[in-house]
């Protein structure tokens, strides 16, 4: 264990964290008595030259006054690489980093969202004394932005554009940011963090894989490690909802969200409480042990929702129950092999709080459902990765509102594996070398002394936490110690990132902390309902527990107080989400593994 340079104390602060989710931090900082000062002007920083990436320009070094909000601190922006590419499109890899006047030794980068676009700025994370950097992958949303090429979306026909966002725009970011703080304060950090959600957890997993020395600690929730599969994904959802869909928009396209009505996804969220709840000991809401909640029990449930008449919100239709089953069934090709997880089910897909019912698995997978267009995020976006980002020949024109609908109801699964490992012209690096982020090789991470917490969301509607459970297990496969470094929580019910009918707040940066400077392992994490209306109460905490453990009440005490439960090493059976591991394993291990 590395001791620490100084005694800490606890501060407890809350940061909003990244695009798909809040996120609750307390995080340890060093007393002040011990704070290195700056050694030069932070004005002298615009001259700074990079002894290790070429291109830097620092475009305003400014000593920023305390405020109310955020202490005194160097604020620094600056560009790497800028250039002229694709379509005349100017690129860059923007950067921000903050300095503060008092530091405590420590350097902390936030993870993006979406598919980045804007200059991470981590401003709450600031007041703790921690220096702060974030980029924006290499491509800002408001000047790389044409309508006839996926809008936002339009870097992703630059082919350095596409590197740069897949791995290389985090590398040269952290590797610029270092070496300022190592001329401002005459030292390194003692300790480097890296925290982020949605992509900035695909982002975190990046850096445990690829650059595993740059941080010591990452936490990366609801990551996605397998981009262009869950990309393809959303047509495997497009075409199987769109063959029971009954209304259509004014240009004859299925409209997906309204397959299913928020009540629908209420009896179905009740059939997987009817069937699975009990499996964990305690009818409460949430299915903790959600290895025994098969398909099969769950079908019998469903099957007594169908309807026998007329359509109404008391039951089901037969064709929603199969589409259903279809999707959570996972993405396969037309012989029935598995391309990308299945998932669980979950009865966060839907929900209710008085009056108001859980859009959080909906908006990814299905869409408003009083939308008169499309508006899932499963189609909108997803279609524009897989149309222009994760092939080797993007279609142009793609325009986003009216392309995306036709573009996945023609997608070919049977070639898909084949047309993500293509290159082509300029693109010399195939969808699945820019997109997977799945290597079970940790061990230069593990030599470097780095500690890795990964959470997901039970529920969540944009990736799979199976995929997720199974990249875990081939780790601890490869090596049984590996919670000794890195420890995977499952948030039964959560969304993406949060919300839900679930105890989706919770605190992973201290236990980072602790775990990295202090040598102590999260063993539970305390979480509370930030909606625990969901449940009907006023309030429920519960401990998330490291996989594979769940868990479990202790048989007496408050069904919604944390310390009424345990954490127990117990598996239910049903583990079927892996009865096609040896076909999805061979297309999808050992990628984006080692150091660049």
């Amino acid at each position: 264990m590395r001791g620490l340079p100084m005694t800490i104390s606890l501060l407890e602060v809350r940061l909003l964290g990244f695009l798909g989710g809040a996120i609750m931090i307390m995080a340890a900082i060093p007393n002040a008595h011990a704070s290195p000062a700056p050694i030069v002007a932070c004005s002298s920083l615009t001259e700074f030259t990079s002894p290790t990436i070429p291109k830097v320009v620092i475009t305003s070094a400014v000593l920023t006054a305390a405020t109310q909000s955020l202490p005194e601190h160097c604020l620094v922006d600056g560009k790497i690489n800028e250039r002229v590419g694709v379509g005349g499109q100017i690129y860059a890899i923007k950067f921000r980093v903050r300095m503060p006047t008092a530091w405590n030794e420590r350097f902390y980068m936030g993870g993006g969202g979406g598919s980045n676009g804007t200059v991470e700025d981590p401003t709450n994370i600031l007041p703790l004394g921690y220096v702060t950097i974030g980029t924006d992958s290499g491509h800002d949303n408001v000047t790389n932005n044409d309508p006839n090429v996926g809008g936002t979306n339009v870097f992703s026909i630059d082919p350095q554009a596409r590197i740069d966002f897949a791995y290389n725009s985090y590398d040269q970011t952290v590797r610029v940011g270092k070496e300022l703080v190592d001329i401002y304060y005459g030292k390194k950090p003692d300790f480097s963090y890296f925290v982020g959600c949605s992509e900035g957890g695909a982002e975190g997993m990046l850096m445990a894989q690829t650059f595993p020395t740059h941080f010591d600690g990452i936490v990366a929730g609801d990551p996605g490690i397998l981009r262009p599969f869950t990309s393809a994904n959303g047509a495997w959802g497009t075409q199987t909802f769109a063959k029971i869909a009954t209304s259509f928009d004014s240009a004859g396209n299925p409209l997906i969200n309204r397959t299913y009505t928020d009540q629908d996804l209420l009896l179905i969220r009740n059939a997987i409480l009817a069937a699975c709840d009990r499996m964990d000991g305690l009818e409460d809401g949430i299915v903790d042990n959600m290895p025994a909640c098969t398909s099969q029990l769950v079908n019998t449930e469903l099957a007594a929702l169908t309807c026998t008449g007329a359509k109404s919100d008391s039951c089901l239709a037969a064709n929603q129950i199969t589409a259903l089953q279809t999707v959570l069934g996972g993405m396969k090709d037309s012989q029935g092999t598995l391309l990308y997880s299945s998932a669980p089910w979950d009865p966060g897909i839907g929900g209710q709080s008085g009056s108001t019912f859980n859009q959080g698995w909906r908006s990814w997978v299905l869409g408003s459902f009083n939308s008169a267009t499309n508006n899932a995020q499963k189609v909108t976006r997803s279609c524009a990765s897989s149309a222009l980002r994760y092939t080797a020949h993007p279609m142009i024109p793609f325009v986003t509102a009216t392309d995306c609908v036709p573009f996945q109801l023609n997608f070919d699964f049977d070639t898909l594996l084949e047309k993500l490992n293509e290159t082509s012209g300029i693109y010399t690096e195939s969808a699945i070398d820019l997109g997977l982020i799945n290597s079970t090789d940790l061990s230069t991470f593990k030599a470097h002394g780095g500690k890795m917490i990964i959470y997901h969301g039970g529920a969540d509607g944009a990736f799979s936490v199976n995929a997720t459970i199974d990249w875990y297990k081939d780790v601890i496969a490869g090596d049984k110690k590996a919670a000794d470094y890195a420890r995977l929580f499952v948030v039964p019910g959560m969304n993406h990132c949060s919300g839900g009918p679930s105890t989706d707040d919770f605190e992973m940066f201290p236990e980072i902390i602790n775990w990295v400077e202090n040598g102590i392992a999260p063993d539970k994490v305390i979480a509370t309902a930030s909606n625990p209306g969901y449940f009907g109460v006023e309030s429920r905490s519960r401990p998330l527990c490291p996989y594979p453990k769940q868990t479990r009440y202790k048989g007496s005490g408050d069904i919604n107080d944390a310390d009424n439960f345990r954490c127990v090493a117990e598996i239910g059976k049903g583990r079927e989400h892996r009865e096609h591991d040896g076909d999805q394993g061979k297309h999808h291990r050992n990628h984006r593994g080692g150091d660049r």
